[in-house]
């Protein structure tokens, strides 16, 4: 591994081609949450059909709790749509055929000369796509368990969201301080009506004016208006009716059929 792929340096910006040959970038992926990145051996080793197998049952708390998941393979496209098809997986697979990635980051699996894969490494990913925590599976009780991934993102929640304890903030007058939480230049904050913080992010591009939109809910789908812009904050209240029917946006899941 490379040396500088320790806890608190920035991961490269990897844009390779997904399970159907468009090219992404992790921070596409993210999209601004935190990312558990997963470098894969490739779907013909089954120790790594365990591991995927795990991610894929943590994948509803993980995506529903804001946070994403990324696999990388060095198998082709159409092969990492098959194997994401079969696990049920709903992250991206993506591809790194030529070994140009597991290269450039020192990761690739230097005893299997045959299919020379990645080695199993994890990473976790805060927001800005800063390392958090690194794990080699090498052998396989080196992979990180689920309490593990849960605590390495509860502890980048609560360093970069404020409202980890929300009464606290609200109390204190409904939304915390610009420098508090995520440590961007400038940040987003999306507040209720009363202007209470709800959740925040760091934004990229110019500022916006008050009026302009930046988004909507995945709750109700109404758009984030920008309310304020002050030296470093952007406040966002939603815009449109509040919507008092009995609709629920939220992707309402069920255990697989048979799990029962």
């Amino acid at each position: 591994m490379r040396d500088d792929l320790v806890p608190g340096n920035p991961f490269p910006d990897l844009r390779l081609p997904d399970h159907t040959a468009r090219e992404r970038s992790l921070s596409e992926l993210a999209d601004g949450q935190p990312l558990v990145l997963n470098f894969v051996r490739g779907w013909w080793c089954p120790k790594e059909q365990v591991r995927l197998r795990l991610l894929v049952s943590l994948q509803e708390t993980i995506q529903r709790e804001y946070g994403a998941i990324a696999v990388v393979t060095v198998d082709e496209p159409y092969v990492n749509g098959a194997l994401r098809a079969g696990l049920g997986a709903g992250f991206p697979f993506l591809s790194d055929e030529d070994r140009a990635a597991a290269t450039e980051l020192d990761l690739v699996e230097l005893t299997d000369a045959k299919h020379r894969p990645f080695l199993p490494f994890t990473f976790v990913l805060d927001s800005l796509l800063r390392i958090h925590g690194v794990w080699c599976g090498f052998w396989f009780s080196g992979n990180p368990t689920p309490e593990e991934l849960r605590l390495a993102l509860r502890e980048i929640t609560r360093r970069e969201q404020p409202t980890f304890r929300p009464q606290r903030v609200w109390a204190a007058g409904g939304s915390a301080p610009a420098d508090a939480g995520i440590d961007a230049d400038v940040v987003w904050i999306r507040e209720d009506a009363e202007g209470r913080e709800i959740q925040r992010g760091a934004h990229d591009g110019p500022l916006p004016a008050v009026g302009d939109r930046l988004g909507e809910s995945s709750v109700d789908a109404r758009p984030w208006i920008v309310h304020a812009v002050e030296s470093g904050v952007i406040h966002l209240r939603k815009g449109g009716e509040p919507d008092t029917s009995r609709n629920v946006r939220h992707g309402i899941t069920a255990p697989p059929p048979g799990s029962l």
